[in-house]
């Protein structure tokens, strides 16, 4: 008889266009028992999502080069199933988080902010199981 060893660790996608700060996130988040792969910009991270490997969750700066957050997050929109966008920002006034909400962010937090808070909520985020309507979710 073989056994089989599952894979329970959630797989984070993790952009931010700042090092000390994608850095230190890399850090705690690996150390709280998550996968994590980084991005340094919004075409990278465009472009991993692309790719099709599964993540369970994604956390985003808002700004970024080349591509924002909101744009990555508006070109997934369309696909039948996606992991859930946690967007971080300097910027964060009530249209943008009204914004990243509209677009299907599962929660959007300003930086700077406390690094137990932010664990505890990718631990939550990252927990949610989507409903199978979640899945046909269209753009109207």
């Amino acid at each position: 008889m073989e056994a089989v060893c599952l894979d329970t660790h959630p797989h984070i996608l993790l952009a931010d266009d700042d090092d000390a700060l994608r850095e230190l996130l890399d850090f705690a988040l690996t150390r709280a028992g998550y996968l994590v792969t980084c991005c340094t910009n919004g075409l990278d991270l465009f472009n991993r999502l692309e790719e099709g490997d599964p993540f369970d969750l994604v956390i985003s700066d808002l700004r970024m080069p080349a591509l924002t957050g909101m744009e990555v997050l508006e070109s997934q929109m369309k696909k039948s199933r996606q992991a859930p966008f946690l967007f971080m920002t300097a910027f964060g006034d009530r249209q943008t988080h009204d914004q990243a909400r509209r677009f299907g962010a599962a929660e959007t937090i300003d930086k700077p902010f406390d690094l137990d808070e932010m664990i505890e909520l990718v631990h939550a985020t990252s927990l949610r199981k989507p409903r199978p309507e979640q899945y046909l979710r269209s753009r109207s």
